[in-house]
């Protein structure tokens, strides 16, 4: 099967319905490029109920790609060890694959798949060497966990290792070029900023690695802190971005087990995924705390002073999120940095429907409770490091930096549901309190030439979500 979809890949005229019937008669197979087509990955709506709407929700070369990463696992697995630890292995290769993907998916990279066959395979040569060199890797299980040394230890004995062997294999194989050569270079990292997808595409494939070795044992901070900075030097993410990376991946672990028949994660370590994305997800707010304590000291208490009453004149007195002033200077700024390193930036926009015929019945005090509640509800869905701010009036606004549109878009339905569900007591009464949401996202398709533009966007899109009836979300499809 392997081969047939290779070959079916290398004519550029294939019909979808060449692919659907090869695919078929694999039924093993074709019922996991449904289940994929079906998965939160690709968040369809509606279900596919055959592999030809499978084709289409994937398409025809995603579909090929994923195909031949089943094929070529079900194939290799079979192989006997002379000294490798297979499940070792088998593990930080969906780590890894998994790892890629979601790196991809953060770089909006077109060709993720193709990403995440390239990071599951990297390390085939270690296979290949195992068999061909029968005492090569008869290792401990703990020395087997260090890749950059068995890296050395190949190179000592056999003049080469397994990433330029892997691309050789890859090359006979008769893969696209693309794969044998993200392969052979996975073991080389260059940090020059580039906006080249085909370097994109070896630096996620390089940097899948060192992500999966975080998941593979209790990571030391220092660990964290060096995969982050190869991160956002090597592809431009950001440690908020990185931390998102993590949680996308903790996301799709299960469902990628579950297709690839591999428990990833060691058995020991069922939390750790959550555990480390949120460890990252909070080491910027930690960073800035660290940074602000410092100036406190060298200021003095003077000086404490003032930066505490520079942070209050940055916050509205009523809802205690920030002030329109503060929203307005860190837009700009957010939006250039996602521009230029061609980020994920989500903007939410947000307006209470109702709030007017409260204040009308129960007055000003009952509003005011309205709107703090709201706030409060808002930083509960939201992460530390999303901008909160009141634009004016009963107007909220949430800049979300390294968020793409799908999960802004989860973001938006978890908050107007949280206020269907909450309670706002008005003296005895219940009072009915919706709220309204529009939402623009910079990349994923959608581009805005201004910070300006981006957030007309998302007031057009809130103008969408009110006109529809209310109490609901609307995205900014179209094109800024």
């Amino acid at each position: 099967m392997a081969l047939r979809i290779i070959e079916l890949g290398k004519d550029p005229e294939i019909e979808m319905g060449k692919v659907a019937k090869a695919l078929s008669l694999d039924s093993a197979l074709a019922t996991k490029i449904l289940r994929m087509a079906n998965s939160p990955l690709y968040g369809q709506r509606r279900k596919s109920e055959n592999l030809r709407q499978a084709l289409l929700v994937l398409g025809l070369n995603a579909t090929m790609t994923l195909a031949l990463s089943f094929s070529l696992v079900k194939n290799l697995r079979t192989a006997k060890s002379n000294g490798i630890d297979h499940p070792l292995y088998w593990r930080r290769a969906l780590l890894a694959a998994t790892s890629a993907r979601a790196l991809a998916d953060a770089m909006h990279h077109p060709l993720a798949e193709e990403i995440f066959l390239a990071a599951l395979l990297q390390d085939v040569g270690i296979l290949a060497l195992d068999q061909a060199v029968p005492d090569l890797y008869q290792l401990s299980a703990s020395a087997q966990r260090d890749h950059a040394a068995l890296a050395e230890l190949e190179r000592a004995r056999l003049k080469t290792d397994h990433a330029e062997v892997g691309g050789w294999l890859l090359r006979l194989w008769n893969l696209p070029d693309r794969l044998p050569l993200a392969i052979s270079r996975s073991h080389r990292l260059d940090p020059t900023p580039t906006t080249d997808t085909n370097v994109v595409f070896d630096r996620c494939v390089a940097l899948s690695g060192p992500v999966a070795e975080l998941f593979l044992q209790i990571a030391a901070e220092h660990q964290f802190a060096a995969t982050a900075l190869q991160i956002e030097r090597s592809l431009g993410l950001d440690k908020m971005a990185f931390g998102q990376v993590l949680a996308t991946v903790g996301a799709m672990i299960p469902e990628t087990e579950a297709l690839f028949e591999i428990d990833a994660l060691a058995s020991e370590h069922p939390d750790l995924i959550i555990e480390r994305a949120r460890d990252v997800l909070l080491l910027r707010s930690l960073n800035a705390l660290r940074e602000l304590s410092d100036v406190r000291d060298i200021a003095g208490s003077n000086g404490s002073r003032t930066l505490e009453l520079e942070e209050e004149t940055r916050r509205d007195p009523l809802t205690g999120v920030y002030k329109r002033a503060y929203f307005d200077h860190m837009l700009p700024r957010e939006f250039d940095k996602a521009a230029a390193h061609l980020g994920s930036l989500s903007l939410l926009v947000a307006e209470l429907d109702n709030l007017a015929a409260i204040t009308d019945c129960f007055g000003q005090p009952a509003a005011d409770r309205i709107m703090q509640a709201t706030a409060r509800l808002l930083r509960s869905q939201c992460r530390d490091a999303d901008c909160i701010a009141r634009l004016g009036g009963q107007d909220f606004a949430v800049l979300m930096p390294a968020t793409d549109a799908a999960t802004a878009r989860v973001i938006c339905d978890q908050i107007v549901t949280a206020f269907e569900d909450a309670e706002h007591l008005v003296g005895s009464e219940n009072a009915r309190v919706t709220i309204s949401i529009g939402c623009a996202s910079l990349g994923s398709g959608t581009k805005f030439a201004t910070a300006g533009e981006f957030l007309k966007g998302a007031s057009r899109a809130l103008q969408q979500a009110k006109a529809q009836g209310r109490s609901r979300t609307a995205q900014l499809a179209t094109v800024g």
